[in-house]
């Protein structure tokens, strides 16, 4: 089914169950012209947490939760709703426990993944259980009908189970001490992973090359803080208890995170790791390989630019898949993506730092530290350096990404901010955002409650907002509406906008509507 027509689909589904939501049209904003912005409306007796759709669009789940009494928590138990879209039916609704499953909405139903490791799926036509199988799924792919898990957290072996009959299609080994850092999508049924090692893995068959690598660090640091606490607590006698892309479990006291994107070009793959950086064709036979001069690598990107193999690497890793830590020096370093010579290496810190944020330009490289920006021309080895005054400015924390639109002051117009070749945005630990050249002198100075992030793409309008605020824009910066309703989720299909608000309400809007 074509997916301009699914949306249609979802309002007749919602309208033929006139039990469970009452449809109405009603205005929500007003557009610059004078007239009413309108949405079909479907409102629920029932409290609406959230809402998702599978994949292929021909499905929608709704999860039905109430809170307590002070309004601050929400219910254990609750309500989930499964709608077909195509024959425009509610065809089960029944109770859950949200405390102890998570919810996926799948083309074959609802997969259940219970707290351990078990997971479930109930039958899209009545919301039965049709199978359960252990599982600890880190993976979910709807469109091969197959979910990637392992037997428990702690287990290395990796298996995968159909999900339309919840029988074990294959079983391997993968050890995941360090996590799962990037699944990279190729021909078929083929995916590259970043676990402990590099892997290129057939979906269907479980058939895989290896290439042996180190994206992971044991973090001594961590561990001597853990046994020290260990150690206090016993002499105080206090006792301590206890694409879907899942969470994939890590070791404790762990750095991970230290690789690269998986950067495939004209059938080769380069890939890098903490102590090295590799070029692999895709039967993974070794191209090339180079070792890092005296330094560790950590969390970096590569890419290619006129014909040159570029690494930036950020000097940071993750502590145990979650916060930045510290992690080697930070370094820019180039070489010939044929050979692996190298071309030039130049290290932006003497001292233990990170980089907080990049951005590539289409000759040059922005390098944000928080203290002070590197500016590289790709076409030269030579860096510019500058330091940034934190204590009149506070430190930085990133470079804004795209384009964003400054509100003037009655919000009648929109100023469009973009890298324009010369000037970048960088906002900093106090949510101030600053407009600066390479050198970073200061030309601009905005507050962030005056600056829109896009959210929808439409021709050559757009939708915009800031903290619950939304607006319609032509992409010059001219308003053509503004939508006075708050929401707490959306989602776009096609040209219409469906949007979730906190009255337990469906609102289509219909953006060409919106933006005439």
């Amino acid at each position: 089914m074509k997916i301009h027509r699914i949306l249609t689909l979802v309002c007749l589904a919602l309208m033929a169950s006139v039990s469970y939501a009452q449809s109405e049209t009603i205005v929500v904003g007003k557009k610059t012209d004078g007239t009413e912005l309108k949405a079909q409306c479907y409102t629920f007796p029932q409290r609406v947490e959230t809402f998702s759709m599978s994949s292929k669009g021909d499905y929608l789940c709704i999860s039905f939760r109430e809170t307590t009494k002070s309004g601050k928590y929400l219910k254990n138990k609750g309500e989930i709703g499964f709608y077909d879209t195509k024959s425009s039916q509610l065809l089960w609704k029944q109770p859950i426990d949200f405390s102890k499953s998570r919810i996926t909405c799948l083309s074959e139903g609802v997969l259940i993944t219970e707290i351990g490791s078990k997971i479930s799926l109930l039958s899209k036509e009545t919301g039965a259980k049709r199978w359960e199988a252990d599982l600890f799924p880190v993976y979910v792919d709807d469109s091969l009908n197959l979910a990637l898990g392992y037997n428990s957290p702690t287990s290395n072996k990796l298996r995968a189970v159909s999900l339309k009959f919840g029988n074990v299609l294959w079983e391997n080994k993968m050890p995941h001490q360090y996590g799962w850092n990037e699944v990279l999508d190729l021909e078929q049924n083929k995916r590259l992973i970043v676990a402990d090692a590099l892997h290129k893995l057939d979906f269907m068959t479980g058939e895989f090359f290896t290439y042996p690598g180190k994206p992971g660090a044991h973090d001594t640091k961590a561990a001597l803080l853990q046994g020290l606490v260990a150690v206090a607590g016993a002499a105080v006698g206090v006792a301590a208890g206890g694409g879907g892309y899942y969470y994939v479990p890590v070791a404790n006291n762990t750095i991970t995170g230290l690789t690269s994107n998986i950067l495939s070009q004209d059938s080769l793959y380069y890939w890098a790791d903490r102590q090295q950086i590799s070029c692999l064709d895709t039967a993974f036979n070794v191209v090339w390989q180079k070792e890092f001069p005296d330094v560790k690598a950590s969390r970096s990107q590569l890419f290619m630019q006129d014909g040159k193999l570029f690494m930036l690497n950020y000097g940071y890793g993750l502590r145990e898949g979650a916060s930045r830590r510290k992690y080697g020096r930070p370094f820019i370093t180039c070489y010939n993506p044929q050979n692996g010579e190298e071309i030039f290496f130049n290290q932006l810190s003497v001292r233990k730092d990170m980089i907080e944020d990049a951005l590539r330009t289409d000759n040059a490289l922005y390098m944000l530290f928080d203290d002070g920006m590197a500016y590289q021309e790709l076409t030269d080895s030579a860096v510019n350096i500058v330091p940034w005054d934190t204590k009149q400015y506070g430190k930085l924390e990133a470079i804004l990404p795209g384009t964003l639109y400054a509100a003037n002051k009655d919000t009648t117009a929109f100023q469009s901010l973009a890298f324009d070749g010369e000037h970048c945005l960088v906002y900093n630990d106090q949510g101030i955002i600053y407009e600066v050249d390479k050198d970073l002198n200061i030309s601009n100075t905005y507050e962030r409650e005056r600056i829109y992030v896009p959210s929808i793409h439409l021709k050559d309008y757009l939708c915009i907002g800031n903290r619950g605020d939304y607006w319609f824009i032509h992409e010059m910066g001219m308003p053509v509406a503004h939508l006075e309703t708050d929401f707490k989720k959306g989602q776009v299909i096609d040209n219409k906008l469906l949007l979730l608000t906190d009255k337990n309400q469906f609102l289509f809007i219909d953006l060409d509507e919106a933006i005439k």
